[in-house]
């Protein structure tokens, strides 16, 4: 409804002055209350008088349920407005007009029967009384003086006082008074993160100098594991990180992100302009990173590079990144023997040997999800491997296993086990190596010591033959001999299995454990080792979306899958690189240095 209101109002020579005003509402309310649409300020009238509505028949009426109405000299409750109506609320006289194009109604307003005017009584009255707090001791001026001061004691006096005397006001108020509320609490903006409500009411640890913006280093102080946005290794890579995070005078501050006291969850930013600002012209500010532009995972997100380990280097170098992109590329070269569908062969098919018979096996049974439930713990010999692959060398005689690891350790073992023997005049089952020459079944050793120490000899290399040529070890490592050395010995390739793909990302299994295993990962038709089976971004954008929510899919921003710090618990988890070899010398001078310490 549009209603046109005309003021009226008379000067001294009886000239009228004309307002006009328009009203916009579904309804409009009448009277002395603030939230009247039409606010009329004279205490004659009620604090909701009259109220303007259209009716059921698309007519306009006004009504005074509460209050006092009179419509051409009436007293009514309710009337349709209709043109030349005058109708009077408390001092003021309304007058219906024709209403004009777009407006529903027209009315004129006037003051007729001022306050000061109604009785000459009334007017000595008000002359005579005295109101106001000016005409008191309690005048305006003074009262703010008063709170003025009150307020600068309780809220600037007593807590800065309490902030450069804390030691000396905490130990001289012990007791139940350290787990209140501290007079610098009053400065307290807002709630703290819920990471920092165990010391919430210690300012101190945060703010250690008062006055003072918080420093890195008091935030270092409990965060010593969160690295920067990328390593400070070099020269080049600190004046790098000086050069993006000082450019907006924040100086590389933590608290210019990391900004407390805004509510529960609202310590660490994830909002999509935290990524996006910088790396949507990174190619251009900084070619030298030679990172490409990237600002949404769905239109300009570049293939994923996985970082796999090379056997037989350490350090930096026993890592090499090789994009998806390049399909020739990606084989992992781990010097282990493990076809997958061997392994996973169903239950229809028959499964897989093993001590107990026929089995099926599943992913889970050799990948297990570590403690915290996002990456897996590393896949070893003996609980994983060993259960099936028994390292026993002689099942008949002896439950003896040779050792999992060095080469030297598995032949010595197996030549203890013989010597022992032949020293005891212990008969040894080798029916299963008769063809080579060598005792008959359940024959004792030979018992003149020159000839027990070939017999110890020839079984023991007989046997370590066997396991690294034909059986055991050779079923999942790749073994060459070496004909460098005098004797008969071995060498195993080194083995480089890489646990961790995406080092630079997060990717939680334990919330896509809805989905099985070969949704993302393929393996069952693999035969060899080196295929890789690690999904590619195509395969994360058929569930997530990019930046934008899309229907059916899940979250896909910058946050999702990266971490702003290098090694903190949101960054992914970086690659366990092979230490480097000590030398014998290093060793000998470490020694050295230490001892003349």
């Amino acid at each position: 409804m549009r209603l046109l209101l005309a003021h009226l109002v008379q000067n001294k020579n009886g000239q009228f002055a004309r307002t006009d005003e328009v009203i916009e509402s579904e309804a409009i309310l009448i009277g002395r209350g603030t939230d009247c649409k039409l606010h009329l300020p004279d205490p004659r009238v009620g604090l909701h008088h009259a109220t303007i509505q259209k009716s059921a028949t698309d007519r306009f009426t006004i009504e005074a349920p509460n209050g006092v109405m009179m419509v051409d000299g009436r007293a009514e409750r309710a009337s349709l407005l209709m043109p030349g109506q005058k109708i009077q609320l408390g001092p003021y006289t309304f007058g219906v007009l024709p209403a004009p194009d777009n407006i529903d109604v027209a009315l004129t307003i006037e003051l007729t029967e001022p306050l000061a005017d109604r009785t000459g009584a009334m007017a000595i009255a008000q002359k005579r009384a005295r109101g106001g707090l000016g005409a008191t001791w309690l005048s305006k001026r003074t009262l703010s003086w008063l709170f003025a001061a009150v307020v600068g004691v309780c809220f600037l006096v007593w807590p800065v006082y309490h902030a450069i005397k804390r030691d000396h006001y905490q130990h001289s108020h012990a007791g139940p008074l350290k787990k209140s509320i501290t007079p610098d609490g009053a400065w307290d903006p807002g709630p703290l993160d819920s990471g920092h409500a165990s010391f919430g009411r210690n300012c101190a640890t945060c703010h250690q100098v008062p006055f003072v913006q918080v420093s890195n280093d008091a935030c270092e102080n409990c965060h010593q594991t969160v690295g920067w946005h990328f390593p400070h290794t070099t020269d080049a890579a600190k004046e790098l990180h000086r050069a993006v995070f000082s450019a907006d005078g924040s100086e590389g501050r933590c608290a210019a992100c990391h900004r407390d006291h805004k509510g529960v969850n609202a310590l660490k930013r994830q909002d999509l302009p935290l990524c996006t600002d910088c790396h949507r012209d990174l190619k251009t500010r900084h070619p030298e990173v030679g990172i490409p532009n990237i600002t949404d995972l769905k239109s300009d997100h570049p293939p994923f590079k996985l970082s796999m380990l090379v056997p037989g280097k350490t350090g930096r170098d026993a890592v090499l990144r090789i994009s998806q992109r390049d399909k020739a590329g990606l084989i992992e070269k781990s010097n282990l023997k493990f076809p997958h569908d061997v392994h996973l062969s169903p239950a229809k098919a028959g499964g897989v040997r093993s001590p107990n018979g026929r089995r099926a096996m599943e992913c889970k049974n050799c990948h297990v999800p570590d403690e915290t439930g996002t990456r897996f713990k590393p896949t070893t010999m003996k609980e994983h491997c060993q259960e099936c692959h028994s390292l026993e060398f002689e099942p008949q005689a002896s439950q003896r296993q040779v050792p999992h690891g060095r080469v030297d350790d598995v032949i010595a073992t197996v030549n203890e086990f013989y010597a022992q023997a032949a020293l005891l005049g212990k008969p040894i089952d080798q029916s299963d190596h008769q063809t080579q020459g060598l005792a008959r079944a359940g024959a004792r050793p030979p018992g003149h010591p020159a000839k027990n120490i070939a017999w110890v000899n020839q079984k023991a290399e007989a046997i370590v033959t066997e396991m690294m040529e034909k059986r055991t070890c050779f079923s999942c490592h790749e073994i060459s001999r070496d004909m460098t050395t005098a004797g008969a010995t071995w060498k195993i390739a080194p083995i480089a299995v890489t646990q961790h793909w995406l080092p630079k990302s997060r990717f939680p299994h334990n919330r896509h454990d809805t989905f099985e295993c070969k949704k993302c990962h393929d393996v069952g038709k693999s035969k060899d080792s080196a295929d890789i089976a690690i999904p590619d971004l195509n395969n994360c954008k058929s569930c997530h979306s990019g930046n934008d929510v899309e229907k059916d899919k899940a979250p896909g921003t910058c946050e999702t899958c990266h971490g702003f710090h290098v090694g903190g618990a949101r960054a992914g988890k970086p690659v366990a690189l092979p230490k480097v070899p000590v030398a014998a010398s290093d060793k000998i001078k470490s020694a050295v240095g230490l001892a003349e310490k």
